[in-house]
């Protein structure tokens, strides 16, 4: 029972906490000022995103979000700031694609082997700035963020001449062949069998952080590299570990939204998805921890698509959604930004270390 109240109260006191009260409260408010009924807005957005066909969206959208949170925390985790994930995943999925479109066979071949290749192209990626910084020391954030417009410049190049559908007006691949595409789950409605992919990418990391030498390795140069080196740990190795395991996820990601969700690959089509930025954003949100990251996925997920039935029956305008997401990340920024100045500089730091360190 004392463990109980226990987390009771840190849950109440927990900045994350604060800031879904204060996003919502000025949300309510905005919809007040504006005319309309916040209850009213409340309760469409809740039911459109957990009922209905707004489940099975939900879901289907937090696939995309959590992969890519966890492909770029697992870098984050060990102090790589990785802005290149919008580039592993546009690439990782035209290699999939064209896996998916030409490769012949059964379906039940063809789909993991195209997941595969996804994940391969995307690791692959990657590397070239993790090796840009452990080779030439080149700034791995500088580096990962402009091979994000080598990404779509050259997918770009190849949706519009070599792999182009000359049937239809977009730059466009050819439609991937229904053998080849990701199946369906019975239940949610449908949704895609990726969301067991991620899932299980979920636990697995989990594992990793709390049971492996590994794990602690990646958590130790996290809290500061000089020191992870100091006591035995190659951190330009681990380095490119964790690019390449990140643009692997990130690659996975980019295959399953065109063999599972559009069904061919149009030039610029996953950059405007934001995917890539909306994981970013909720790896940050949750601390790099492969638990949090699931379940503030699903929260994101179930805003954004919440937001479209709010929109279509309580009139509220969609964007408001944004507006939440957007508040709560500054909310929490600030917060922690408050809590850490309150304490003395040596403490604050230790705070700050165990925090990116929880699982």
């Amino acid at each position: 029972m004392d463990e109980l109240r226990s987390l009771s109260q840190r849950a109440l006191v927990s900045p994350v906490t604060f800031s879904l009260l204060f996003a919502f409260a000025l949300a309510a408010a905005i919809v007040a000022i504006t005319g309309g009924d916040p209850l009213a807005a409340g309760e469409e957005m809740f039911t459109g995103a957990v009922t209905g066909s707004g489940l099975r969206n939900t879901l289907g959208r937090a696939i995309p979000i959590i992969g890519m949170a966890l492909a770029v925390s697992i870098a984050f985790r060990s102090g790589i700031i990785n802005l290149g994930g919008e580039g592993q995943m546009v690439i990782g999925g035209l290699a999939g694609t064209i896996v998916a479109i030409y490769l012949p066979g059964p379906g039940f071949l063809i789909v993991p082997t195209a997941m595969v290749a996804g994940a391969v192209v995307g690791a692959l990626w990657a590397m070239l700035p993790a090796y840009g910084q452990t080779k030439l020391r080149l700034p791995i954030l500088i580096t990962s963020l402009l091979l994000n417009y080598v990404a779509r410049a050259i997918t770009g190049y190849l949706v519009r001449f070599p792999l182009s559908d000359v049937s239809v007006t977009l730059a466009t691949t050819r439609q991937v062949p229904e053998t080849a595409r990701m199946p369906k789950m019975p239940i949610f409605g449908g949704v895609s069998l990726s969301l067991i992919l991620v899932i299980l990418l979920v636990v697995l990391l989990w594992l990793v952080y709390t049971r492996t030498v590994v794990g602690y390795e990646t958590q130790m140069a996290g809290f500061n590299m000089r020191s992870a080196r100091y006591g035995g740990i190659d951190v330009e190795q681990r380095t490119v570990q964790v690019m390449v395991v990140g643009g692997a996820i990130g690659g996975l990601i980019g295959t399953h939204l065109i063999i599972g969700e559009a069904l061919r690959f149009i030039d610029g089509e996953l950059v405007l998805s934001g995917f890539a930025w909306t994981g970013l954003l909720v790896a940050l949100l949750a601390v790099n921890r492969p638990i949090p990251i699931f379940v503030t996925g699903l929260f994101f997920s179930g805003l954004q698509i919440g937001g479209l039935a709010m929109q279509r029956n309580a009139g509220v305008s969609w964007r408001l959604s944004q507006v939440l997401q957007a508040v709560v990340i500054v909310a929490v920024a600030c917060r922690l930004a408050i809590r850490r100045s309150d304490r003395p500089t040596a403490e604050a730091g230790e705070t700050e270390a165990a925090g990116l360190g929880e699982v």
